[in-house]
């Protein structure tokens, strides 16, 4: 026999909302790299046309935010015992 679904049954707006944000917290820290990574490079070549010297800049930025997040991790994640 056929049985109307209940009304709380159907998903609603704050199943979207929760998909949509588990959605968006796996996908924003990863384009906010790539847009990192491809600013860093636009910078790389346009300062190395005005000097060469000056496209050490965001080599040198680019070097000290993984050594940062390098050493973050480490203490993140140390060992138990440590």
């Amino acid at each position: 026999m056929y049985e109307v679904p209940r009304q709380d049954a159907r998903p609603g707006c704050r199943d979207v909302w929760v998909i949509t944000l588990a959605v968006f917290a796996i996908i924003l820290p990863i384009v906010g790299v790539v847009i990192a990574i491809l600013g860093a490079l636009t910078a790389t070549f346009v300062l190395f046309t005005i000097h060469p010297a000056l496209a050490l800049i965001p080599i040198v930025v680019v070097a000290a935010v993984i050594f940062a997040f390098a050493r973050w991790e480490r203490e993140r994640f140390k060992p138990p015992g440590l």
